[in-house]
């Protein structure tokens, strides 16, 4: 069995491109059972910096033609361009990526912690739409425990930052101090709620969450500490904000030129300049809003000169995390191998014992007279004997990642097969 993954990251891809693949939780079920009658086992995590497809394959050529041309139809692109832009991991490289990126390693942000969040709500949706099997199953939760490892052992993820947090860094820098400014929050989700907290902790003044629903809206106003409106009124709520931030889930632009152009003519304050940072993916603000005059827009790409800061900040501890993710590859290898063949090798060492015992009983009735310490040598020495013919076979199985190594051996040996076979399938049920 092996791992594929193919995505679209923030590095390989211009953001018209990501905004096309990406997808948001409401609508990933269809597209789950979609990839799942395409690929099999199927898991897809869509970030504002990323969308991947991770999936599993006997046969590798097939299975990344497949991977690819499912990517490709998601991105409206044909073979040749969407491999043009796309990153491909197979086996062990896609078992590498998948932890780096649980850990926040491959993140604008390294260390970020938000990704881990999203990992889990990918792996739990893939659970609920039943397009994920097993061994997809122990990757992510492997990668997931190892995450936080890697966070403790390196310190990664210290100081807690995030793409909310390092675009009101950017805000902060375009428009000076954040004291007694008003912020107009857009989206009730958690990357907007993040990058409020922030803004607050930095002196920012009044604070507006702009929802679609009263009740979660008012209920996140409260939480933050704000007032809130709905997002009909959002052109008299832009017309009184100095900072506009925007996180929502929406398919499309919710914030146009038009509706900015309103409220600047009808802002209180005459001439009006205006911060707007978009954090959604796809966008929620219309690019063209950025060429009106008082207007400054940032969106995720312009978080990378603030990103590359603190990654230089975190270099050392990324190449800590570098080498750390190297050992978990073959750890993870192991328990799966391990996971797979352990029943076939108790099966064998218990085949192998009761020979031993039993040829060792029919000798010593045999031998008339032996001392105690000579039953003793003989003893060790038949258990030597056995010890040293089954090292090879259970060598050949714990390097192995196939139920064909363990048929094998089964068959070689004269074992149960189907009593292995079946504790296999517990195993397996267990594990899931």
């Amino acid at each position: 069995m092996n791992f594929l993954v193919a995505g679209l990251n923030y590095r390989t891809a211009p953001t018209e491109l990501l905004e096309r693949v990406s997808v948001n939780d409401r609508n990933l079920s269809d597209l789950l059972l979609q990839l799942q009658m395409q690929l099999g086992e199927t898991v897809v995590l869509s970030t504002c910096n990323r969308t991947e497809i991770y999936t599993t394959g006997e046969d590798l050529d097939s299975a990344r033609s497949r991977l690819i041309a499912s990517l490709g139809d998601m991105a409206d692109l044909n073979e040749d361009e969407v491999s043009a832009v796309a990153y491909v991991y197979e086996a062990d490289a896609a078992v590498r990526h998948a932890i780096r990126v649980t850990c926040g390693l491959d993140s604008m942000v390294i260390g970020e912690h938000q990704i881990a969040g999203q990992v889990q709500t990918a792996l739990r949706l893939a659970g609920e739409a039943g397009s994920i099997d097993t061994p997809l199953s122990r990757l992510f939760h492997f990668a997931l425990r190892r995450s936080r490892r890697i966070r403790e052992a390196t310190g990664i993820g210290r100081s807690r930052l995030t793409v909310s947090s390092i675009g009101v860094q950017l805000v902060e820098r375009a428009i000076g101090s954040l004291n007694d400014r008003r912020v107009l929050l857009v989206g009730a989700g958690e990357t907007g709620k993040l990058a409020a907290r922030t803004l607050g902790r930095m002196g920012a003044g009044r604070l507006i969450v702009a929802g679609r629903n009263a009740e979660r809206t008012e209920r996140v106003a409260e939480e933050l500490g704000g007032d809130w409106v709905l997002r009909d009124n959002l052109v008299s709520a832009i017309a009184n904000a100095d900072v506009v931030i925007s996180a929502t889930a929406a398919s499309e632009p919710i914030i146009t030129t038009e509706m900015v152009q309103a409220a600047l003519e009808n802002s209180d304050t005459d001439p009006h300049s205006l911060v707007m940072l978009d954090l959604a993916m796809p966008r929620d603000i219309e690019a063209t809003v950025g060429e009106l005059p008082g207007v400054t827009l940032y969106g995720l790409p312009d978080l990378q000169a603030i990103a590359d800061e603190h990654r230089a900040e975190r270099a050392d501890a990324a190449a800590e995390a570098e080498i750390i993710i190297d050992r978990d590859v073959s750890l993870f290898n192991e328990s799966l191998t391990a996971l797979a063949t352990e029943p076939v090798i108790r099966a064998l060492g218990a085949h192998a014992e009761e020979i031993r015992i039993r040829e060792l009983q029919n000798g010593l009735r045999r031998l008339k007279g032996l001392t105690d310490e000579q039953r003793s040598i003989i003893e060790s020495m038949t258990k030597s004997v056995v010890s040293k013919i089954l090292a090879d076979p259970i060598t050949f199985l714990r390097t192995r990642d196939d139920d064909e190594a363990a048929s094998a051996v089964s068959r070689l040996f004269g074992l149960p097969e189907e009593d292995a076979q079946g504790e296999s399938e517990v195993n397996e049920g267990d594990a899931r």
